[in-house]
């Protein structure tokens, strides 16, 4: 089963949260090609969220070439290997840039970011 823990305090919009999350799953191996994907509003009962907003993160999902749905018979993890790579990528990117920000929030110098890589 799909763990997904959502911060409803965070200023990250609720779907979005779910998209990252899910993408994550694939990433590390958890979630795989051909995987069942809990339905839209069980998932949504279980997060105790409205199905409009695990809706829309599963649309997104299929849009961006990570989820496969078939009405009535579920949705399903579907990736291509260089997808992954290109995700990982990104979200590495993503993460990396979170953390200079923050750092150069909290006063740290280049040299200082430099020192702990």
């Amino acid at each position: 089963m799909i763990r997904i823990k959502i911060d409803f305090d965070s200023s990250v919009a609720l779907y979005q949260q779910i998209i990252h999350i899910i993408k994550l799953e694939i990433l590390s191996g958890r979630l795989n090609n051909g995987d069942k994907l809990p339905p839209i509003r069980e998932l949504a009962k279980i997060l105790k969220i409205n199905p409009n907003t695990v809706a829309k993160a599963y649309y997104t999902l299929e849009e961006d070439g990570f989820f496969h749905s078939k009405k009535g018979s579920g949705n399903w993890v579907r990736y291509k290997k260089i997808e992954l790579d290109s995700l990982r990528k990104r979200m590495l990117e993503d993460e990396f840039k979170s953390f200079l920000e923050r750092a150069f929030d909290l006063g740290a110098r280049l040299d200082d970011i430099k020192n702990l890589i």
